[in-house]
């Protein structure tokens, strides 16, 4: 019987360098969010993590931490910053 999962992805440009699957129930989308960030900033320095954290209308913002949503085939959130960027794909797994 297929379940549910979140499955994590991570990338360094184009290249998976790393996957992790588990069920759904375990992390909302709003925890999914928080983690996918919390990776995003083992790519970053103090200074780019800080400026990332700053109101979006607020001078000197970076975007590298913002999460982008789709909703087209599969529900995906994904980081948008460059370079190493992480994606959380809710998939039917057996």
């Amino acid at each position: 019987m297929a379940r549910r999962c979140w499955v994590i992805r991570g990338y360094d440009g184009s290249e998976q360098a790393f996957e992790r699957s588990m069920p759904e129930g375990l992390l909302s989308e709003v925890e999914m969010k928080a983690v996918l960030q919390r990776l995003a900033c083992r790519h970053l320095s103090d200074d780019e993590v800080v400026s990332a954290s700053l109101r979006k209308n607020a001078t000197g913002y970076r975007a590298d931490l913002e999460i982008k949503q789709s909703h087209g085939g599969r529900f995906t959130l994904m980081t948008i910053g460059s370079g190493s960027h992480y994606t959380a794909t809710v998939e039917e797994l057996d």
